[in-house]
């Protein structure tokens, strides 16, 4: 008689022995590395040398006794009379998880530099209404790490008695692969918004010119003239100028950087059953996505991307958190037509046989128009008040932002759109950034209206469509979209799929 995979108690790899004893030690060490400069500015010897090393050596002994007993303590099983998953961890105190498979959302790995030195992987759950990953098991081969997905992720009411071993059974037939090349890394790079890296490289430089100040005035008298020099070349436009295009490549280089080790190695698979998504460079780490835990799909694209062809998919399941950027997984450099492919698969086919698209009213517009004057008056206040500036730098100034200002706020105005199908809620906004947010119809949860005093007039309301994985809010719309909102909850309420 066989025995189902995992249906006993076991126990992580090994090597999870040292994996453990590191991770440990190098927390150890971060915590106290004051005293560590301490010790080594001031080079103890004699008996203060043979004490700490005395201490040192004891501090190991116990990080090895603890990693033992970790690792002899960290036992795994499957119940597949109750279909759950039960862990038990501990040292000093024992503590018992059991998760049912109909609440488990994600199932993916993630493999340090480390891991990838020992050839193991670590298994990470995350549940439905967790903000954190619940469970993490550390230091497993990939065979059992793909096994034990395969069956952590199926469907409650799917048949489990059968035993499931080796590969081909836990790896379904490959449908298509997208691999992400160094040239589309480059892409991404170059396109992407890389404002946080300049503000971080400016910062940096403006430390260092005030520091370089400092410096010269502290030794004015012995640096003579060259505090007279130094200063006014600093001061220069054209230094300014140079300093300005080196800051600007210095940041497009932190952000080409930064997506390396992020993106690297990417590679999208879609099976039979699944969409598997692998990447990283520092830390590996895979996924595997499922149709029915999918609740939003978000697509990201601006004028220069477009132009390269490169789409970003951000995927949200289930979460606690009440936003899509709280709790999303990013797949960059995606082609037009693997967009498609990724969305027909998670979500099924966009095509509808009617489709009705709200805008928000033009109020909305006006409100915003009065909040980006609102500095503006500010501004002129003060300088009715105090003279702190000449007039025409003012109104030149001024004339510039309100330009900028009323442009930006139109264009972003014009952008957005609430679209109904007969499957489907889309939501388009974006001056720069272009997103288009989608959600089936089946797997909203709920649906807020509001109708603040000042839009009663105006028949206008506020609607929030509620999932879980976010909410998607439009604002200043027609009182007459509650027509769909019952069309939504009709197709909710006399539905019967899974949406978890």
């Amino acid at each position: 008689m066989k025995t189902e995979a995992f249906s006993t108690p076991q126990r992580q790899s090994v090597a999870g022995i040292a994996l453990i004893f590191l991770t440990t030690l190098f927390k150890f060490l971060r915590s106290f590395w004051v005293l560590g400069v301490y010790l080594v500015l001031k080079t103890p010897s004699g008996p203060v040398l043979f004490y700490i090393l005395l201490g040192l050596a004891v501090t190991a002994i116990l990080l090895i006794i603890y990693s033992v007993l970790y690792y002899r303590n960290f036992l795994f099983h499957v119940d597949y009379k109750n279909e759950e998953f039960v862990l038990q961890k501990g040292v000093i105190s024992t503590e018992n998880i059991a998760i049912s498979f109909d609440r488990i959302q994600q199932v993916y790995f993630k493999r340090s530099l480390l891991e990838r030195i020992i050839n193991v992987y670590s298994v990470i759950i995350d549940t439905a209404g967790s903000n954190n990953e619940e469970v993490k098991i550390s230091a497993i081969s990939k065979q059992d790490a793909d096994a034990l997905a395969a069956i952590l992720t199926r469907v409650k009411n799917e048949n489990i008695e059968g035993p499931l071993e080796g590969e081909e059974e836990v790896t379904a037939d490959e449908t298509w692969t997208y691999k992400l090349d160094v040239l589309a890394l480059l892409k991404i790079g170059v396109s992407s918004n890389y404002a946080r890296g300049l503000g971080l490289v400016l910062a940096f430089f403006m430390t260092l010119y005030n520091e370089l100040n400092t410096f010269f005035k502290d030794y004015k008298e012995e640096l003579g003239e060259y505090y007279e020099t130094v200063p006014n070349v600093l001061d220069s436009v054209g230094i300014f100028s140079v300093l300005l295009i080196l800051l600007l490549f210095v940041s497009i280089a932190i952000t080409m950087l930064e997506v390396f080790i992020k993106y690297f190695g990417l590679k999208l698979t879609q099976t039979r059953d699944n969409m598997e998504l692998e990447m990283g460079l520092k830390t590996n780490t895979k996924v595997s996505l499922q149709p029915r835990r999918v609740q939003l799909i978000e697509i990201v694209t601006n004028p220069v991307k477009k132009w390269l062809n490169l789409y970003e998919a951000r995927i949200a399941l289930a979460s606690s958190e009440n936003s899509l950027q709280k709790k999303k997984i990013k797949i960059p450099g995606l082609g037009a037509g693997e967009v498609i492919k990724v969305q027909k698969f998670l979500s099924g086919d966009l095509e509808r046989s009617f489709m009705k698209i709200f805008r928000p009213h033009r109020i909305m517009l006006l409100r915003r128009i009065i909040i980006v004057l609102l500095p503006l008056l500010v501004s002129y206040l003060l300088f009715y008040w105090k003279e702190y500036i000449d007039f025409s730098i003012w109104l030149v100034l001024a004339l510039g932002y309100l330009l900028l200002g009323i442009t930006y706020q139109i264009l972003k105005y014009r952008s957005l759109e609430l679209e109904f199908s007969d499957e489907f809620l889309l939501k388009r906004q974006g001056v720069w950034n272009k997103r288009e947010e989608s959600v089936e119809i089946f797997k909203m949860q709920g649906l807020t209206v509001k109708q603040p005093v000042w839009y009663r007039k105006r028949n206008l309301v506020n609607v929030e469509f509620h999932t879980a994985g976010g909410d998607i809010s439009f604002r200043a719309v027609k009182k007459t979209v509650t027509t769909y909102l019952n069309y939504i909850l009709y197709k909710v309420e006399s539905g019967n799929k899974r949406w978890m």
